[in-house]
């Protein structure tokens, strides 16, 4: 074995390994397809035969079963990287207190708010909870608009949630929504946690006929940065598994 880890071998080899997804190959047919030279690809063989990726057959070289599996991941997390960059902009002066799956950003929605329409992130929460028969929310930030949006669905579209929220939300929700919180609990369809969490965010999983979904907004200076969607199963199992910890942490809260 190498010294050297086989994710670096991979990273310094990649041609060599593309060039064998097209099949096994001889020395002459790797530098055609490769564009590199054969003393390139004598050493590009035998360290990717030290970790196991490449073997040698009577009709050349071909990438074993750990081969192929290890150039397919590098390609997902050249992707994954691709998907966090998109994602940066969102995330730019912003201070996020606790961990996010990659899987979050994997093939996401990205909605950016911008000077001519700093509501787009808003809009885009908005569709998902109006597709909700269920949701569950972490709310860090106060909007008046999602409030009354929630409180509608659940009086009159029979939606249920589940709310985990911090004391200046709540004192918010009060001031510009009087007796929205104390109605929604008596429908027996709302559950609310206060938690002293307090991070620019809001995260809502979905329930929905098609299945799951989830939804992050991101907030500068308490105004909407973006939106990242996602109904990925490990995107909504991250959002599921977040909101469960802050749940079982949090102070029930009565409004009556």
């Amino acid at each position: 074995m190498t010294d050297e880890s086989a994710a670096t071998v991979v990273a310094r080899r990649l041609d060599t390994l593309r060039a064998l997804d097209a099949g096994a190959a001889s020395k002459v047919t790797i530098v055609d397809r490769a564009g590199v030279s054969r003393s390139t690809v004598d050493r590009a063989l035998r360290e990717l035969a030290t970790v196991g990726f490449v073997a040698s057959t009577p009709d050349g070289y071909r990438l074993t079963l750990p081969g192929r599996l290890a150039l397919s991941t590098h390609r997902r997390q050249a992707r994954r990287m691709d998907a966090l960059a998109d994602a940066a902009p969102v995330f730019d002066d912003v201070e996020v207190g606790f961990d996010v799956d990659p899987a979050v950003f994997d093939g996401a929605t990205l909605i950016e708010a911008e000077p001519y329409a700093p509501a787009r992130p808003v809009a885009a929460v908005a569709d998902v909870v109006g597709r909700a028969t269920h949701v569950s929310v972490y709310a860090g930030r106060f909007l008046s608009r999602h409030a009354r949006l929630y409180h509608d669905r659940i009086m009159s579209a029979g939606m249920t949630a589940s709310f985990v929220t911090t004391p200046r939300v709540l004192e918010r929700q009060a001031s510009v929504h009087p007796g929205d919180m104390r109605d929604a609990v008596e429908s027996g369809r709302v559950a609310i946690r206060r938690t002293d969490r307090d991070d620019p965010v809001t995260l809502v999983l979905a329930e929905t006929p098609d299945g799951p979904e989830m939804g992050l907004v991101v907030y500068r200076d308490d105004g909407p940065r973006g939106f990242v969607g996602n109904d990925d199963p490990l995107a909504t199992r991250w959002a599921r598994s977040f909101h469960q910890r802050l749940w079982t942490a949090a102070t029930p809260f009565d409004p009556t």
